[in-house]
């Protein structure tokens, strides 16, 4: 794809889910998107309060639509670059549309530099939108007609108005007027007849939009009749699988309903590219490591790392990785604005053991332009020798075996947003450690900066994920297809159950599909009802 590509998305059963909310696997995409330099914006009938409180997780830094159009805002400025207002004349045929119909809209405005959202306070009509919106501090509920035309006003919305006709006659393009008219996508499904500057509207606002930002193409997305202006002015759209028949039938391709990631599975999909492939020559997909070709890896390591007594530690076992799935003329390849610890036929190679944040920071310029492994060590066992340093004799020796998956699961929480990245690939090494650790005397007094070892002695095996179904092999068995944290817990107790459940929702392994009691019931998607 050549040029600058503006993705622009409704809000309302497009991103938000059925609920009205974002869903936090879609809010870490789309920040990975933005980090990776993309341009993505929305356009919604919501103001500035309402949709800037549902979208707090996501960090724009592209100029959003608001109003159907009325306003384009810059998130990054606070700034307003288009601003549409009445003037005198639409105002007054307003506020006649309003008396002689016994109408009982909502009235936009500016008062004393604020914006209010002016209504009768009994109005039967507005009762059910008001109530979803409790904490709005815009509200400015009156007594009188009258009193709803205060201020500088840009908006008004009619909900199920009692004379749809009549008000057609007044808001015309003649008359300075443009009206958007759909089914609101929340129940009781209610008629919104909302009224705007000529000037203003979806299609004028999202090209208005494409402008500013100087980008080559516009994609758009969307699910109810208020978009059709919007879809009809893009280069290319679509709409969710949720959406209207009208809108689907203009649309250049229907993607995934809202409920399951339509829009930011269909960037992602455009941002990153299947590359290649990401399988590595030097060991099994999953199972069974080469054992040989370990064992020489730690010798290179231990020839690069090893000086001195207590200078072994993570950094042998990750080299020890690096030389295993890497070959050494590719180690510590520039992409971009960071270094990678190898890179090779394979694709980009990073061996991480902890702190996958700063991980983060680097995927979005390395999933851009090729493969991605990941590879976590997990010290499935681990040998634990306590030392006198002064005389060499072990003091006390155990062995444990490591059954918490909390820490892995931890760092992969942290990468949530790339996990069905079709150019990233998990590996998770099992490894056999020795830990040795060094006091002044057999007391074994621990101090600060006392000398530890770590050494990799056998890779037991392998795992990798790619997709929800590598990820919904965590699973432990006896666990039913639907379930809820409780029953995970019981059968995995070393592991944070709710931490691995936030990873597999992410993943697509598992989702929500209902309550029992107070306790969210989840299901596998790798087994048929």
């Amino acid at each position: 794809m050549s040029g600058v590509t503006l993705y622009v998305t409704d809000l309302d059963g497009t991103l938000l889910c059925d609920r009205g909310t974002l869903k936090p696997r879609a809010a870490a995409m789309l920040n990975s998107f933005i980090a990776s330099g993309a341009k993505i914006s929305y356009c919604t009938a919501r103001g500035l309060a309402s949709a800037a409180d549902i979208l707090s997780s996501v960090k724009f830094n592209t100029p959003v639509v608001l109003m159907n159009g009325v306003f384009i805002y810059d998130p990054v400025t606070g700034e307003y670059p288009v601003r549409h207002s009445f003037g005198e004349r639409q105002c007054e045929l307003l506020r006649r549309a309003v008396k002689e119909n016994g109408e009982t809209p909502m009235i936009f405005s500016f008062i004393d530099g604020a914006e209010r959202v002016s209504y009768i306070k009994d109005a039967e009509n507005l009762q059910a939108h008001l109530a979803r919106r409790k904490h709005d501090k815009r509200r400015r509920p009156v007594k009188r007609t009258d009193s709803m035309f205060a201020g500088d006003i840009f908006y008004a919305a009619f909900i199920d108005p009692r004379s749809k006709a009549a008000l057609d006659e007044v808001f015309t393009v003649e008359n300075g007027f443009r009206v958007s008219c759909y089914k609101d996508t929340y129940p009781p499904y209610q008629l919104w007849y909302e009224v705007f500057d000529a000037d203003a509207g979806k299609a004028n606002a999202v090209l208005k939009l494409k402008e500013l930002t100087g980008a080559d193409e516009l994609v758009c997305f969307g699910d109810n009749a208020n978009d059709i202006p919007m879809l009809e002015a893009a280069d290319r759209c679509y709409a969710v699988g949720n959406a209207i028949p009208e809108l689907k039938a203009i649309a250049d391709d229907v993607i995934g309903t809202n409920e399951q990631y339509g829009v930011p599975e269909f960037i992602e999909r455009e941002l990153f590219p299947q590359l290649g492939q990401t399988e590595r020559d030097t060991s099994s997909a999953c199972g069974t490591p080469d054992s040989e070709r370990f064992a020489w890896a730690v010798g290179k390591a231990l020839e690069r790392e090893r000086t001195t007594i207590g200078t072994l530690n993570e950094k042998t076992i990750h080299n020890a990785l690096k030389y295993y799935y890497c070959d050494e003329s590719g180690h510590e390849t520039k992409i971009g604005s960071f270094f990678a610890d190898g890179m090779d036929e394979g694709g980009i190679l990073e061996v991480q053991s902890a702190n996958f944040t700063y991980l983060a920071k680097k995927l979005p310029q390395m999933l851009a332009v090729s493969p991605v492994t990941v590879v976590y060590p997990f010290e499935r066992v681990t040998r634990l020798y306590s030392i006198n340093e002064q005389t060499g004799e072990i003091l006390s020796e155990s062995r444990r075996t490591n059954s918490s998956l909390s820490k892995l699961f931890l760092e992969l929480y942290r990468l949530k947003a790339f996990l069905t990245n079709p150019n990233l690939t998990v590996r998770i090494a099992e490894l056999e450690i020795d830990k040795k650790l060094y006091y002044k005397d057999e007391r074994k007094i621990r101090r600060r900066g006392m000398k530890k070892e770590k050494f990799p002695m056998r890779f037991i095996s392998e795992t990798v994920l790619r997709g929800a179904e590598d990820y919904a092999g965590f699973l432990p068995d006896g666990l039913g297809v639907r379930f809820t944290r409780a029953q995970l817990h019981a059968l995995m107790r070393s592991t944070d159950a709710g931490l691995m459940l936030s990873v597999l929702e992410f993943t697509g392994a598992v989702r929500r599909c209902g309550k029992q009691g107070n306790s969210i019931v989840y299901e596998r998607t790798d087994i048929p009802k």
